[in-house]
């Protein structure tokens, strides 16, 4: 089969599973397993960390602790490893992927152009940045099903990255952001910003500026944050816009002023001849905004929602420093609430994150194409979000369907492990020698009772048979409920 052939294959199936898939995100997309009280503690900088501190942190940055950070940063501040996450640039460990035995094709293959990504997430050295660049896809959804060429999308994720990377640029604001992807070729085709001109605007952009990035429907008192004029303003304002493509690779967005509307335009009330990145500024500058952008942020870290107090505080600093990204990150990632419930994790693992924790904490790299494909059947394949408000989340990452290809991910995944046998290894030792293979994470009292005596119970009177029980208990522990959660 060709490339070509594949990557038409490809989105065809995307496709018909986004259609099956199809929600109404304009609901919450907080990964809750049950909504507790509002969080009302102040921020941390000096509590000393615990080894189920440093785990919980680095699932909810990133794709799970690895035994070095769990051994650096126990017993030190949570600022400590906080500032780690922010500051440390990230490379990739490892050899570069092969899909049956090749160099991954991302621009000539769909399936390759989602293990490039997958792979960047499995060696990470800072998994931050990229868990913060998954961030941004979703919040700026752009799908592969209506965007060509590929290159398109790979800029636009270079983009998300470079706003995830705190180390290179302390000062990276949400306004600049704004910016890029306003004028970014990816979401000029997405929401058809390239057909937007000077009598005839296309409001798609406009709508979702402010609907799904930067403000939401109705504001904290119940009242709509804007009205349909607003749209048609703000589209007027936002057109001009076009895209050459002719080289894929050097594929860009440029302004045509014969094609903008030039002449006055009332956003919010207020007059003026807004450009497209006035026309931003202006949205930024709604009251809205930086509650909005909070709690999306904070969503992405903690299940107790902020308190009005809290809420007020975090949106006051972010306005204040100019729109900055660190300092606002920088105070959720240390605030009590991320570590509320630290004995029974509360919040469910998206796919894409169990995917690349597991194949972390196993140590296995992407040969073939398995791990894009059970991304697609546990819901969730980067670069084709089923539609532009993103994934849902919480619970609905789990229902017959995606659990069962969470376990069938895993059975795929110890497939081919080899596994030393231990002549004489007794219950316990089996147990804990699993347990350490596959990254050591939170399992329940009662978990851990039910897997070691299983381990007794299993047959283990040869090599095959041990190995086996190694399988088994591995398997267990990854693809059990446990594992479900972070």
């Amino acid at each position: 089969m060709s490339s070509t052939t594949r990557a038409t294959s490809a989105v065809a199936k995307r496709r018909t599973n986004k259609a099956k898939r199809r929600l109404s995100l304009r609901s919450t997309r907080r990964h809750r397993l049950r909504m507790p009280p509002p969080a009302t503690s102040t921020p941390v900088t000096l509590i000393s960390m615990s080894p189920a501190m440093v785990d919980r942190l680095f699932w909810r940055a990133g794709f799970g602790p690895t035994a070095d950070a769990r051994a650096r940063f126990t017993g030190k501040p949570v600022m400590d490893a906080v500032a780690w996450l922010l500051t440390t640039p990230s490379t990739l460990a490892g050899a570069a992927p092969l899909r049956d035995a090749k160099p991954l094709d991302p621009t000539g293959d769909d399936t390759d152009l989602v293990l490039s990504w997958l792979d960047q997430m499995v060696r990470s050295t800072n998994p931050f940045v990229e868990r913060m660049t998954f961030f941004w896809h979703r919040h700026w959804a752009n799908s592969r099903a209506d965007v060509s060429p590929p290159q398109l999308l790979l800029k636009q994720t270079a983009v998300f990255r470079s706003y995830a990377s705190f180390g290179a640029n302390p000062n990276l604001s949400f306004r600049d952001l704004a910016y890029a992807i306003t004028e970014d070729p990816a979401m000029l085709r997405y929401l058809t910003g390239e057909s937007n001109v000077k009598g005839s605007p296309n409001e798609n952009y406009a709508r979702e500026l402010m609907e799904l990035f930067c403000l939401g429907v109705v504001g904290p008192a119940g009242r709509p944050n804007y009205s349909e004029n607003d749209v048609r303003q703000l589209a007027k304002a936002l057109s001009g816009w076009q895209i050459n493509d002719t080289d894929p690779d050097q594929a860009r967005a440029y302004f045509t002023p014969t094609r903008w509307y030039n002449g006055p335009k009332i956003v919010f009330g207020k007059l003026s001849n807004y450009t497209n990145r006035s026309a931003v500024d202006a949205v930024l500058a709604h009251p809205s905004h930086a509650p909005f952008l909070v709690r999306k942020l904070w969503d992405e870290f903690i299940v107790s929602p902020p308190d009005a107090a809290t809420l007020a505080r975090l949106s006051t600093a972010y306005t204040s420093s100019g729109y900055k990204l660190k300092p606002l990150l920088e105070q959720i990632l240390s605030h009590p609430s991320l570590f509320e419930s630290i004995a029974e994790p509360n919040m469910i693992k998206p796919p894409v994150v169990y995917i690349a924790g597991a194949m972390r904490a196993v140590g296995t790299p992407i040969t073939d194409s398995t791990p894009a494909d059970y991304a697609d059947d546990m819901g969730q394949t980067p670069y084709f979000p089923p539609t532009v408000a993103g994934w849902e989340g919480g619970l609905s990452w789990l229902n017959t369907n995606t659990a069962l290809a969470r376990v069938g991910f895993v059975g795929r995944l110890l497939e081919d492990l080899v596994i030393d046998d231990v002549l004489g290894e007794t219950p316990d030792a089996a147990y804990d020698r699993s347990y350490a293979a596959v990254g050591a994470p939170w399992l329940a009292t009662s978990t851990q009772a039910a897997l070691r005596d299983y381990a007794k119970r299993a047959p283990a009177s040869s090599s095959k048979l041990r190995k086996e029980r190694q399988i088994m208990l591995r398997a267990l522990i990854l693809a059990g409920p446990d594992c479900q959660v972070m």
